[in-house]
């Protein structure tokens, strides 16, 4: 699992077990506000796991945590590693057997704050390619949802920017996708 990974989209169909180490994007509608469009994107996740597992959704080995959903058990032999976000109105689940995952979707859009935010959280090289950019929403954008795909990935909470933080998620391989109604979605992947 090495360089860019694979990223299969689907939204009206279910999708295919994967194979080990190849992710799975999927794209969901939701409603407003963020509870409805969490437990929506949950009946999704649950709908999925129960024909790849061919288990009830009520006996799936899924546990609520802090840091959202994780499969207490094996899938086809095979750990599965879960990842959501949401943007406007709607969700995004990244799922992978025998790896890790992390997914963060925004919306692309001018953010007063965006520099300071930058200055606190991000890398000088990432600030100052915001600060010099042509589209700079785009790039803050993409530096914002490539720290919270990889944090989420490494399952690591957001803090200020130090190299140790730097150096974890580094470890990850990302995945840019620019949708055509400016949505950033960003997909990181690593080996477990």
């Amino acid at each position: 699992m090495s360089g860019v990974p694979n990223i299969k989209f689907h939204s009206e169909e279910m999708p295919p077990l994967p194979p080990p180490g190849k992710p799975v994007l999927i794209r969901v509608a939701t409603t407003p506000p963020h509870q409805t469009a969490r437990q929506e994107l949950r009946a999704v996740l649950r709908t999925v796991l129960a024909a790849w597992s061919d288990l009830p959704p009520e006996q799936l080995p899924l546990v609520e945590t802090a840091h959202g959903p994780v499969w207490r058990g094996k899938l086809g032999g095979r750990t599965l590693d879960i990842s959501l976000s949401y943007a406007e109105d709607e969700g995004w689940i990244g799922l992978i057997r025998s790896g890790l995952i992390g997914v963060d979707a925004m919306n692309i859009q001018y953010i007063p704050e965006a520099e300071q935010v930058a200055r606190h959280y991000l890398d000088n090289a990432t600030l100052a390619a915001i600060q010099h950019s042509s589209d700079p929403a785009l790039a803050f954008t993409t530096a914002w949802t490539e720290l919270e795909a990889r944090l989420k990935c490494m399952k690591l909470e957001l803090n200020e920017w130090s190299v140790p933080q730097e150096v974890a998620i580094a470890k990850c391989a990302i995945q840019n996708i620019v949708l055509p109604e400016r949505v950033m979605v960003t997909v990181a992947t690593a080996r477990k």
